[in-house]
């Protein structure tokens, strides 16, 4: 090797030894999110190979959409769909490995179509492995030809590639972990026959309102409902007549609720519907519509069309109340009421 050839391959290897390093700060940096850390690889990426585009794409079947994109105009931006046929990516994915082309006027894929629709002179582009599978490509390009690719593009681009794979699966994995949490957390205070939340929801709740009423001197009452004759719907009609019952006061009472109450399955067949900042004149309208609603609603037990009835209490909150004295109080004004029929 001749000193100038030698002199060639060290600014090489430190060109690509920099690179690296800038790669491991945006991998490894904490203060980055997916889109910018695919931004920063972008372009690294069209920096180092003198490459003016650098694109990251989602393939889908024979489609191929830009997910986020690096351009001298913003031409490019996410969204933007082609088919994967008419793109320098079908090459990639085919060989399922780093396609280069330097100078495609002259290649063996000048008369692909790719060429023809975007006139690219030259091409780096990698698969961008997921979980086994070719979720995309990553690529950079310009519209005049470079020197031949070397090695360590070839490898350099592929790392990129591998690098950005991983990103991918571990933000899957985060987003499938979150789902999870949520999940869990909606099952700790949900019921889960009517998706209403639960009597220990509830519970806190309430705690949390009847201190804040104290504090600010604000209005709060909770409505207590119970169906009528439930146990006679259930050993007339079976359990899923009583189940279907639950699950229609549920979605009538969630569509008729405003954004500040919150509305619990309290006990079997009964419900607590807390009324923060709202006077009794107030909460005796909405229950009223609530269970005209539910008595007007299409139900039906086998054969039979049924009107479903409720008997309702009322528990205004005073200054000494308790979680448990405001229930009550409540509780003794639905027995009142359904004695009452």
């Amino acid at each position: 090797m001749t000193t100038e050839q030698n002199s060639g391959a060290n600014s090489v290897g430190l060109a690509s030894n920099q690179t690296l390093n800038r790669l491991h700060q945006i991998i490894t940096s904490q203060n980055l999110n997916f889109e910018q850390r695919v931004d920063a690889i972008l372009k690294l990426g069209t920096e180092h190979f003198g490459l003016p585009i650098g694109v990251f794409s989602k393939i889908v079947e024979d489609q191929y959409e830009i997910q986020q994109a690096v351009h001298p105009e913003n031409a490019l931006t996410p969204g933007m769909s082609f088919e994967l046929a008419n793109t320098y990516s079908a090459h990639v994915i085919q060989a399922g490995d780093v396609c280069g082309f330097n100078h495609v006027g002259q290649s063996d894929v000048k008369t692909h179509s790719s060429y023809q629709n975007f006139r690219l002179e030259a091409y780096l582009g990698a698969p961008v492995p997921v979980d086994g599978k070719y979720y995309g490509t990553l690529s950079f390009s310009g519209p005049r030809p470079v020197p031949v690719f070397t090695a360590p593009d070839i490898e350099l681009v592929r790392l990129f590639a591998l690098l950005l794979g991983q990103a991918i699966a571990r933000r899957a994995d985060q987003h499938a972990l979150d789902a999870a949490r949520k999940e869990v957390e909606r099952l700790s205070t949900r019921d889960p026959l009517t998706g209403l939340y639960n009597r220990r929801y509830m519970q806190d709740c309430l705690k949390a309102e009847l201190g804040r009423t104290k504090r600010y001197d604000k209005q709060l009452v909770v409505g207590l409902l119970d169906y009528d004759n439930f146990k006679k719907l259930n050993d007339d009609y079976g359990h899923d007549a009583g189940d279907n019952a639950l699950k229609l006061f549920a979605r009538v009472s969630s569509e008729l609720m405003r954004d500040t109450d919150v509305i619990a399955r309290w006990g079997n067949e009964e419900f607590l519907i807390l009324m923060p900042e709202t006077g009794a004149a107030g909460a005796i309208k909405y229950l009223q519509r609530l269970t005209d609603r539910v008595r007007e609603s299409d139900f039906r037990a086998g054969d039979d069309e049924l009107h479903l009835s409720l008997s309702v209490g009322l528990g205004i909150a005073e200054p000494g109340d308790t979680v448990d004295t405001l229930i009550a109080r409540a509780g003794v004004a639905m027995y009142e009421s359904k004695q009452a029929g």
